[in-house]
């Protein structure tokens, strides 16, 4: 319980570091076009857009499963559980498996 609350103390003084850091070091340059209102989106035009490639969505996905597996193996190294490896290397397997799913889908995108 004190590894959580020591962990959960330097984490939210790391991040509020960064914050006065960030504040302290970046310029204060207001203009009329930074206050002006904004929209979203592009100014409306007859040109047809581009497709997008497929390899950015693969690219994004990849992404996410390593972010996600980062994650989860922090969590296998800190378990009590004595089953906490044989669930460790099923996951690894079955990150092994979709990874090369989404490299098989895009060699297929690129090559289309």
């Amino acid at each position: 319980m004190e590894t959580i609350l020591i962990y959960s103390a330097g984490l939210v003084a790391g991040v509020l570091l960064l914050y006065f850091l960030g504040i302290a070091v970046a310029p204060y340059n207001p203009g009329e076009i930074k206050n002006d209102h904004f929209e979203c989106g592009l100014p409306p035009s007859s040109e047809v857009p581009l497709k997008a490639n497929f390899g950015y969505f693969i690219f994004a996905i990849a992404f996410i499963v390593f972010d996600m597996a980062g994650l989860f193996f922090s969590l296998f190294v800190f378990a009590d559980n004595e089953k906490a490896l044989l669930w460790a290397m099923i996951f690894g397997i079955l990150l092994f498996v979709a990874i090369t799913v989404s490299m098989k889908e895009y060699r297929n995108a690129k090559s289309a």
